[in-house]
C-alpha cells in the first residue's frame, strides 16, 4: 500500500522525557495511549493485534471493555498526532486484526539508560530483570484451602496480613495493605488479579491441611515480565510462625532486589487462642469491606476475640477503630465512644509501636469526643505511618484534617500519597471536599461524579453535589438536588443547614430560619456539626445578621472546621470578611495551624 507522501515528519517521540512532541510543542497525551504509541512505534510498519494490545496495557483481558477501551485510546493518539482515521498518515487500521504504525517519526532513546534488578529464578539465584519503568506495587493475596479440612484458627489470611505488615515498609515498593485484600478473591489467575488490583507483582499460593500439619505453597508473579520470580513451600508450625514469616519476607524483599527494613522487636499479630484469632479474623474481615453497616457484626467478632484473649493488641486495635467509626459516622451513643477508648487504650498499653493503634488513637482524638484535637492527632497518624507506610486509612484520615485546618494543597498531596494502597492506584474520594474548598469545582464535580455513581446513597457525595451546584450558582440543579436530598436524608443536621442556606440565597428568609432552626434540634449531628454551625453562619451572613453569623463562624472554628482559605472565598460569608473580627481569626488560624505540618 502507498504511503501518504504529505505526512509530518516532524513528529518526535523522546522515551528519555517521556514526551510526545509536534513542531518542537509538547503534546499532552495520557500513559495508557503514550504506552500503545511507543508499543505501536516500536513495531513499525507491523501489524500489531489488538489481542496484544490488550496483553501490554492491562495483562488481562478479563476486566477490560476490549473495544471500548482500546478504540478510545487510539482516538487520542490519533488526536494528538492530527491523523485521519479515513485517510491514516501514522496509524493505520486494519480491519478486524488491530493496528499498524505507518508514519514518520524522530524517536530519542533515553541519554540515561536504566538499570536492571534482581529476582529469582527456578534455581533460587538472583537475574537480572530489565528496570522498572514506574515504582513497583504489590499485592499478597489470602491462600486459597485445598482438600476438606477448614481453616478454623484463619491462618489463611493471617499468614498473609503478617505478611503484609513486614513487606509494608519495603523499600520502593508499595504494597496494598491487609483491608484492601482480605475480601478479595485469589481464584483467578496471578495476571488477572494484577491486572484487577493494578499491581505489577502478586504473592498467592495455597495451604492443605497433609500429615497433621499444615503446608504452604507460595509463588510470586510479575506480571510485567508474565513470569514467576520466586516460589517457596514450606510446614506451618505454630511456634514457629514469627519466624517463618520473617523467612519468607525477606525472601521476597531478595528476590524484588530490594532491602527489606529491619524487624520490629515485637510484631505479632496473632492470638495463641484459636478460636480468639479466628473471631478476630472474621471481625476484621467485615470491618475492611467498606460496608458501614456490617461494622456492628465486625465489632460483635472482635469484641469476642478480646474477650478470649485479652492480650491480643491488633485485635483490641482494630475494635477501637471499629467502634470510633461506628460512633462517627451511624449511632452517636456513648456506648461505642467509651468501647472504642477502652479498647484503643488497651492496644498501646500493650503494644507502643502498634501502628494500627495510633490510628485508633487520632481517629478519637479527631472527633466530638475531644473537640478535634487537630496537632495531636497529627502527631499519631505520622507516629502511624512511620510505623507502617501502608495504611490508606492514615493517609486518608491526616488528608481531611489537613483540609479541615486550611492546608488544602498539602492535604491534596497526602491523599495523593494513599492512592498507591488502594487497587487500582485509586485516590479517596474524600478529596473531593479538599478541592471544593480550594475552589476547583470542575475537579470537584468530576470527582465527585464518580463518587456518586460508586455509593448513590452515601450521604457524603450528596452534600457535596447540592455545595458545588451552590458554589457555582446551578441553581436549578440546586434546587432539583434539595428535592432529592429530602427524601434521603431528612433528618440529617449537615444537610438541612446547607438547604437552608440555599433558601437564604433564593431570597427565602422564612424556609431559612426553619431549616436552621430543625438543624439545631436534631442531637444526632454525628461527627460533623462544626459544617452545620458553618453553614448556619453562611445562613445569617446572606440574611444580613452579621453579629451572629460571625460567633456562629467562631463556633464552627472551635469545634472542628477551621479551613480559613475557604472562608476567604465562600460567597455566604461574604459580609463577614467586613468585620474588624474577621482578619484576626485568619490570622490566628494561619499562625496555628503553618504549612510545615502536613509533611511526612
Amino acid at each position: 500500500m502507498a504511503r501518504t507522501s504529505n505526512a509530518i515528519a516532524d513528529v518526535e517521540l523522546d522515551l528519555g522525557r517521556y514526551e510526545l512532541r509536534r513542531r518542537g510543542h509538547r503534546v499532552k497525551l495520557e500513559k495508557k495511549p503514550m504506552e500503545l504509541l511507543i508499543f505501536l512505534v516500536s513495531r513499525r510498519e507491523q501489524l500489531v493485534s489488538r489481542d496484544e494490545i490488550v496483553a501490554k496495557l492491562w495483562g488481562s483481558n478479563l476486566f477490560v471493555d476490549v473495544e471500548s477501551s482500546v478504540n478510545n485510546i487510539v482516538r487520542k493518539i490519533r488526536t494528538a498526532l492530527g491523523d485521519d482515521s479515513e485517510k491514516p498518515r501514522f496509524v493505520e487500521t486494519v480491519v478486524g486484526k488491530g493496528y499498524r504504525f505507518i508514519g514518520p517519526v524522530q524517536v530519542i532513546a533515553p541519554q540515561f539508560p536504566q538499570g536492571v534488578v534482581g529476582a529469582s529464578t527456578a534455581t533460587g539465584k538472583p537475574e537480572k530483570l530489565p528496570a522498572w519503568s514506574e515504582r513497583a506495587s504489590l499485592a499478597v493475596m489470602p491462600l486459597c484451602l485445598i482438600g476438606s479440612h477448614t481453616d478454623d484458627q484463619g491462618l489463611s489470611l493471617g499468614f498473609v496480613d503478617a505478611l503484609i505488615a513486614r513487606l509494608g515498609n519495603l523499600q520502593g515498593v508499595d504494597v496494598l495493605p491487609s483491608s484492601e485484600v482480605l475480601t478479595s478473591s485469589a481464584a483467578a489467575t496471578a495476571g488477572e488479579i494484577a491486572a484487577r488490583l493494578g499491581v505489577r507483582f502478586v504473592l498467592r499460593g495455597a495451604m492443605q491441611f497433609s500429615k497433621r500439619v499444615w503446608r504452604i505453597s507460595l509463588e510470586l508473579f510479575d506480571s510485567a515480565r508474565q513470569a514467576t520470580c520466586f516460589a517457596r513451600e514450606s510446614d506451618i508450625e505454630l511456634a514457629r510462625m514469627e519466624e517463618l514469616e520473617n523467612e519468607i519476607a525477606r525472601q521476597i524483599a531478595n528476590a524484588l532486589n530490594r532491602p527489606l527494613s529491619p524487624a520490629r522487636q515485637r510484631l505479632c499479630r496473632y492470638s495463641k487462642d484459636a478460636l480468639a484469632y479466628s473471631e478476630f479474623m472474621r471481625g476484621y474481615q467485615l470491618s475492611s469491606g467498606g460496608d458501614p453497616t456490617r461494622l456492628e457484626d465486625a465489632a460483635l467478632h472482635l469484641t469476642n476475640a478480646v474477650t478470649r484473649d485479652p492480650g491480643f493488641s491488633l485485635a483490641h486495635a482494630v475494635l477501637s477503630f471499629v467502634c470510633a467509626t461506628r460512633h462517627f459516622e451511624m449511632d452517636p451513643a456513648s456506648l461505642w465512644l467509651e468501647k472504642a477508648e477502652f479498647h484503643c487504650h488497651r492496644a498501646l498499653e500493650l503494644d507502643p509501636e502498634l501502628a494500627e493503634g495510633h490510628v485508633a488513637s487520632a481517629f478519637l482524638l479527631w472527633g466530638p469526643s475531644k473537640n478535634f484535637q487537630h496537632l495531636e492527632a497529627i502527631a499519631e497518624l505520622k507516629r502511624a505511618l512511620a510505623l507502617q507506610n501502608n495504611l490508606p486509612h492514615a493517609y486518608n484520615r491526616l488528608a481531611t484534617i489537613l483540609a479541615h485546618i486550611g492546608l488544602l494543597e498539602q492535604a491534596k498531596q497526602m491523599y495523593e500519597r494513599g492512592r498507591p494502597f488502594h487497587p487500582q492506584k485509586a485516590v479517596s474520594h474524600s478529596i473531593v471536599q479538599a478541592y471544593v474548598w480550594s475552589c476547583q469545582y470542575d475537579k470537584a464535580r468530576e470527582e465527585n461524579e464518580a463518587w456518586r455513581a460508586e455509593s448513590p446513597t452515601n450521604k457524603y457525595p450528596i452534600y457535596f453535589a447540592l455545595n458545588l451546584a451552590m458554589l457555582t450558582e446551578s441553581w436549578s440543579e440546586a434546587e432539583a438536588l434539595m428535592a432529592e436530598t429530602k427524601q434521603l436524608l431528612p433528618e440529617e443536621p449537615m444537610i438541612l443547614s446547607l438547604q437552608g442556606l440555599l433558601h437564604a440565597r433564593m431570597g427565602s428568609e422564612s424556609a431559612a430560619l426553619d431549616c436552621m432552626a430543625k438543624a439545631c434540634a436534631i442531637p444526632k449531628s454525628f461527627g460533623h456539626a462544626h459544617h452545620t454551625y458553618y453553614q448556619i453562619a453562611g445562613i445569617l451572613s446572606v440574611l444580613g445578621r452579621k453579629k451572629a453569623a460571625f460567633e456562629w463562624l467562631e463556633r464552627s472554628v472551635s469545634t472542628g472546621f477551621a479551613c480559613w482559605p475557604f472562608f476567604l472565598k465562600d460567597p455566604c460569608v461574604e459580609n463577614l470578611r467586613e468585620l474588624s473580627e474577621f482578619e484576626p481569626l485568619v490570622s490566628s488560624l494561619q499562625a496555628r495551624y503553618p504549612d510545615h505540618l502536613g509533611l511526612l
